[in-house]
C-alpha cells in the first residue's frame, strides 16, 4: 500500500573563497549558522516585508526564546569545501527570500561567496511509504544522546544492531514523520551493513556525540539534504539516496 504526502524543499549551495591563511576547519556548520543568522539580522526588515519567518533560521520559538521542539525547518550543512542551506515547508520560503537578497557576491566574516545558488527546488516532493525498498546512506548520523551512548556500548553485537535499527525507524517515523505531518504506515527500515563509527566524537555544545555512516534500505521515499537523528539542524545524519 502506498501512503504519501508532499513537502516543499529548497537547497542553496554556497561556494566559499577563503582568504589566505584562513582556518577552513573552523568554518563548520555551527560557524555557518551563526554567520547566516548575522545576515538575517542585517536584512531583517527586507525579510519581514517578504513575509519570511526569520525565527526559523534561529530554530527558536519567537515567543519563548527556547529551541523549537520538532523537526528543524532550516538545516545548515558543510561537507567538502562547500556549504548548503536547506529549507523545508515554511523554511523553504524563508531561505528562498534570503536567496533573493543574496543573489550577488557577499561576505560572511573573513569568507567571500559568489551568491546563493539554488540546486534543489521541489514544491511538492512526494514523501511516504511505498511497496518497494530503496537504498540510502546516512552521513554522520548521531543516533544517541550522549547519556544513552554509555548503555549502548555495553550491549553485544546483535543487541547493538537491533538498537540502531530501532533508532533509525524512530528517527524516520517518530521524529521526521510526526513533526512534518507524514504518516509512514507499515514502515520497514533495515541497516544493511555494519555502521562505520567516526574515530573521534563530534563536539556540540560541550558534549561529545558518536557519529556513524550507515547504509540502509527502507520502503520510503526520502529526499536528499534532509537529516535524521540528533543535531539535525547542523547537517548531521544527512540523507543520500543511492
Amino acid at each position: 500500500m502506498t501512503k504519501e504526502e508532499t513537502i516543499r524543499i529548497k537547497t542553496y549551495q554556497l561556494d566559499p573563497y577563503f582568504a589566505n591563511g584562513k582556518d577552513t576547519v573552523a568554518c563548520d556548520s555551527i560557524w555557518f549558522r551563526e554567520e547566516i543568522n548575522n545576515l538575517v539580522r542585517e536584512n531583517r526588515q527586507i525579510l519581514e516585508v517578504k513575509k519570511a519567518d526569520i525565527s526559523l533560521f534561529y530554530n527558536h520559538n519567537p515567543e519563548t526564546g527556547r529551541t523549537r521542539i520538532g523537526y528543524p525547518l532550516i538545516i545548515y550543512h558543510r561537507f567538502g569545501e562547500r556549504f548548503y542551506l536547506t529549507g523545508v515547508n515554511e523554511g523553504a520560503r524563508a531561505v528562498n527570500c534570503l536567496g533573493e537578497i543574496l543573489d550577488r557576491p557577499f561576505r560572511m566574516g573573513d569568507v567571500f561567496f559568489d551568491k546563493l545558488k539554488l540546486i534543489q527546488d521541489d514544491d511538492a516532493f512526494r514523501i511516504g511509504t511505498f511497496p518497494f525498498s530503496k537504498m540510502y546512506r546516512l552521513i554522520a548520523w548521531i543516533p544517541f544522546h550522549h547519556r544513552e551512548f554509555k548503555a549502548y556500548k555495553k550491549l553485544n553485537l546483535v543487541e547493538k544492531v537491533a538498537g540502531l535499527n530501532n533508532k533509525l525507524k524512530n528517527h524516520i517515523a517518530g521524529e521526521m514523520g510526526k513533526y512534518l505531518g507524514i504518516q509512514f504506515e507499515e514502515l520497514e527500515a533495515e541497516i544493511t551493513d555494519f555502521p562505520v563509527e567516526y574515530d573521534t566524537p563530534l563536539i556540540y555544545k560541550g558534549f561529545g556525540y558518536i557519529a556513524y555512516d550507515i547504509l540502509f534500505k527502507a520502503n520510503v521515499e526520502l529526499p536528499p539534504f534532509l537529516t535524521l537523528g540528533n543535531n539535525k539542524s547542523m547537517g548531521y545524519g544527512r540523507i543520500v539516496p543511492l
